[in-house]
């Protein structure tokens, strides 16, 4: 008899646990603010370095003074951040805006469009008794200066130019103005609103004029034009499983297939939805990856006859992007990217891009092409999952860092994992392969967010040797390869499936956050929990099955919603079961995902991420009345003496040390692994490892807590501020409750306390024709 099917639960916060965010301010300078002689010299040392920084240097008067003002350290706390940024702002919060932007992460990018306002600036320096907080926070200022990289391959550039946070057209005039006069041919694509981007056919010559003319403080850079790689060799073989077919009237998961074409093999042609859509000529392509992708999304665990994803078959369609002869760069691909998904974003919910460019992300910069991957995902409501990329393989181990694309916020990225491994091969099953790319992303993202099967590779006397992954070539035959190239189509059809499962309008944040959740690391080998997190993310998803269900021990419950600002979620009865008090204290092991998305501002360099959530779990002694008429106090009942058990500092390192259970190796090492303004937090915690002093936290007459709360950057609350925009941000929330012992019975239990406490909540709601493919009751 197949195992009962126990559907994980939806609920939503009540009206009383909806509060307020509470502010009291600080009437003392904190001790960093400099005094006395530290003061007056930090003052003056910038006013000569605004003094000189175009003193003697050419500047065109139809365009602003640009400067670089570089942050003491880097500490980037909203509280500094605002003193400095209000004292810059020469003409107050309604004038225009004079910060701009940012270049990483501690470096503003500041305007002054005229010798009045580099003289209201520098008086402002000099005033260092009224703005010693800011002063203090400064290091340098200096002429901002565009990066400029010269002999690109067949001398085609990227262009950036500076977001002037106005309409007013003159900027972009004179940078084009000044690429007529020099012969200079180029092409004007948006990627995204406010990232203006061009692409120019220029000698090395010619790129130093631009750099060095009138248009010179319109440019953020001048960079060689990232061309784009998808590369597929290695035969393999093997018996191929027997052609599938769709059954009549059934509906099944679609997945956009963003790469070099598909070609119409017998295996492929009844799952091909429609036409091939592309801005190339058959005859230019070169289907060999494409069809090879295919093949893994819709056959693939049929393929290596395994229970990876799960699930139906998925229908495809054909989205060719990607030519034969490899011409293509950055520019042509976001245009055919936004073309095909926008075209079919009604119909096409999840795409797979398994194509990259040979460009490195930045430690504190997002990519233009992430951003633009971004914009789409935004603007049309879809979810693309994204490769992280390959390297080459290298003899000591050492792994490239991830490729430009991969840093997309709302994208899913992900790396590659070995499922076999051969005498040669280099890595343990269910560990990273030796060629997939390794995080973090800009300013520690957790890049990629998981991994799945793409094969593995080692060394021999005699040269390299691969483990391979299968799919088709196509002539229709079988075929082998490696890379995070077919790993991503895997996560994709997983995707898909999920979004046919739930049914209903499209979530990408809860189909991400569904995938993140799931995720573990197999294997009985013990890495070091950072290497593998930079190199795994959150380790490889579950099947449909496992993401969808609970056993009768465990409980899985999804918060979904839109947090709006100065608002906060306080759960104080949250419902956690007495049957987990053993000799007095609780027990258990809780695993909790935050996936947010959180809002985008180009140009902010490093703090592209604007907003975030904080997410705190754990107990507390008793609520208590507060007094709403203090100042400060908005919310009349609170939590005394809360613990928040989402904390590293709450546990015993030798305990967290010892891997000598299936939690430690698959989940535990994830607790440390979150970070502010990250959109993916994901914690995992046994109670049995709490210290002696935090294991009193967990009492048996302790309350039990779930809060979020909002965190807003300032460039973004100013900006909402002027203009009474209002900021929220959506969310999805999961956690699991877990009796490692197998005594509670959870799946019932929980649901009996969310009905004392009055919450509501429902089984996830799923097809019909899912709930036969999985075997539930209806």
């Amino acid at each position: 008899m197949a195992e009962d099917f126990l559907p994980i639960m939806m609920f939503r916060q009540r009206t009383v646990d909806e509060d307020r965010v509470e502010g009291r301010g600080q009437k003392e300078k904190p001790k960093w603010v400099l005094t006395g002689a530290d003061l007056v010299a930090r003052s003056h040392s910038l006013v000569n370095d605004l003094v000189n920084s175009y003193s003697q240097v050419q500047h065109n008067i139809e365009l602003p003074y640009i400067y670089e003002v570089t942050l003491d350290k880097r500490d980037t706390a909203k509280s500094k951040r605002k003193a400095v940024v209000d004292m810059l702002e020469v003409d107050g919060a309604n004038g225009p805006a004079h910060v701009i932007g940012m270049r990483g992460s501690k470096r503003l990018i500041v305007r002054a469009t005229g010798d009045s306002q580099v003289q209201a600036i520098q008086e402002r320096l000099s005033d260092y008794e009224r703005y010693d907080t800011a002063l203090s926070c400064i290091d340098s200022i200096s002429r901002f200066e565009p990066e400029i990289e010269t002999n690109a391959e067949e001398n085609v550039y990227k262009v950036r130019l500076l977001d002037f946070k106005d309409d007013d057209p003159s900027y972009e005039r004179v940078f084009e103005e000044q690429l007529r006069s020099l012969g200079i041919p180029f092409e004007k694509l948006s990627y995204a609103k406010h990232l203006m981007v061009y692409r120019i056919h220029a000698d090395s010559d010619q790129v130093r004029a631009v750099a060095d003319g009138v248009a010179c403080e319109t440019l953020f850079f001048i960079r060689p034009m990232p061309k784009c790689a998808a590369t597929l060799d290695g035969v393999s073989g093997y018996a191929l499983p027997g052609v599938q077919k769709p059954t009549p009237g059934e509906d099944y998961p679609l997945v956009g297939v963003l790469d070099s074409g598909i070609e119409r093999i017998k295996h492929l042609e009844p799952w091909l939805e429609g036409k091939r859509m592309s801005t190339y000529v058959d005859s230019d392509l070169d289907t060999r990856h494409g069809t090879f992708v295919a093949g893994v999304a819709a056959y693939g665990d049929r393929l290596e006859q395994k229970d990876w994803v799960g699930g139906l078959p998925v229908r495809l369609l054909d989205a060719a992007v990607f030519p034969g002869d490899g011409n293509v760069d950055e520019l042509d691909l976001v245009d055919s990217i936004r073309t095909i998904v926008g075209a079919m974003h009604d119909k096409v919910k999840v795409w797979n891009l398994s194509i990259s460019f040979l460009t490195e992300v930045d430690e504190d910069e997002y990519s233009e092409f992430g951003m633009a991957l971004d914009d789409i995902q935004d603007e049309y409501g879809v979810l693309i999952c994204k490769s992280a990329g390959n390297c080459d393989l290298s003899r000591d181990g050492a792994k490239g860092k991830l490729l430009v694309g991969a840093d997309s916020v709302r994208a899913l990225t992900v790396g590659s994992a070995a499922h076999e491994k051969d005498i040669h091969d280099a890595a343990e099953i269910g560990y990273a392969s030796p060629f997939s790319r390794m995080g973090p992303g800009p300013e520690y993202i957790i890049k990629p967010e998981v991994c799945h099967y793409g094969g593995n590779a080692g060394w021999t006397p005699s040269g390299l040797t691969r483990s391979e992954v299968h799919s088709f070539g196509i002539d229709g035959g079988p075929a082998g390869a490696v890379g995070t190239s077919f790993s991503t189509p895997r996560i994709a059809a997983l995707a898909a499936n999920l979004q046919n499962a739930i049914g209903g309008d499209f979530d990408p944040l809860l189909i991400k956050a569904l995938i993140v959740h799931s995720a573990s690391f197999p294997g009985d080998v013990l890495v070091p929990a950072n290497e593998r997190v930079q190199e795994m993310g959150f380790g490889i998803p579950g099947s449909i099955r496992s993401i969808l269900s609970d056993d009768i021990h465990s409980s899985t419950l999804i918060l979904r919603g839109k947090l709006p600002r100065r608002q906060l979620i306080d759960i104080k009865d949250f419902p956690m079961p007495p049957s987990l008090i053993r000799d007095g204290y609780y027990t258990g092991q809780i695993i909790l995902t935050a996936v947010l998305s959180p809002i985008r501002a180009i140009g902010q360099g490093g703090e592209y991420c604007q907003s975030d959530i904080e997410v705190t779990f754990g107990t507390y002694d008793f609520k208590e009345e507060r007094d709403t008429t203090q100042n400060g106090i908005l919310n009349p009942i609170g939590r005394k003496y809360s613990t928040n058990l989402l904390l590293p500092t709450r546990y015993s390192a030798p305990k967290l040390r010892e891997a000598d259970t299936d939690f430690a190796l698959r989940e535990r090492m994830l607790i440390k692994y979150k970070g502010k303004y990250a959109p993916v937090k994901k914690y995992a915690i046994d109670l049995a490892d709490l210290t002696p002093k935090f294991k009193e936290k967990v009492a048996a007459e302790r309350l039990w807590f779930l809060s979020l709360k909002g965190t807003y950057r300032h460039n973004t609350e100013r900006e909402a501020d002027i203009t009474n925009r209002l900021l929220d941000q959506d969310y999805c929330v999961i956690i699991t409750l877990r009796d490692p012992s197998g005594e509670s019975l959870l799946y019932n239990e929980v649901p009996q306390q969310l009905e004392q406490y009055n919450f509501w909540h429902q089984n996830i709601q799923l097809t019909n024709q899912v709930r036969a493919m999985i075997g539930q009751s209806r």
